[in-house]
């Protein structure tokens, strides 16, 4: 995901600590055993880099491979710690899921494509358009022939 920020509850170690210990004693072992894996000052270095990075990202949402427990642990911390947080419920596999039916729904849908001469008000109709997007607006793909102040055009992965 673009701009992300990787900020796990576990490592590698803990977490597989952790998934051995829940295939061999149950979901209640498992969660004992990740509090005490994290837990004094190594729940306190992560709790100062979430809320670091929930500061610098005040649009930003909490997910995870699944949004199980672990992602819900986090936004329980962050909320006792004063950060109000939203988590995708689902996790990055809901949201996936969630974007591949809205393509499959959009595939379905009539797409008018708008061309023309450069300031014959293509931009201007799109965006009377109810459902209008404009590609070139997103993507900051101007010219300078009208004066414009120009923005960098952004990389296709980034719009």
């Amino acid at each position: 995901m673009p701009a992300a920020i990787n900020l796990p509850l576990m490592n590698n170690d803990e977490r597989a600590a952790v998934g051995t210990c829940y295939k061999q004693q149950g979901s209640d072992a498992a969660l004992a055993l990740g509090h005490k894996l994290v837990a004094g000052e190594i729940r306190q270095q992560r709790m100062d880099a979430w809320r670091a990075a929930c500061l610098q990202n005040p649009q930003g949402i909490l997910c995870c491979a699944r949004g199980g427990q672990r992602s819900h642990i986090v936004q329980r911390w962050l909320h006792e710690a004063g950060i109000d947080y939203p988590l995708v419920e689902g996790g990055y596999k809901a949201l996936r899921q969630t974007a591949i039916q809205a393509t499959i729904e959009l595939a379905q849908k009539p797409i008018v494509l708008i061309g023309g001469c450069t300031g014959s008000g293509k931009t201007l109709l799109v965006q009377q358009q109810p459902n209008g997007v404009d590609l070139e607006g997103l993507a900051r793909h101007r010219g300078s022939a009208f004066g414009r102040t120009l923005q960098p055009q952004l990389k296709p992965g980034k719009f």
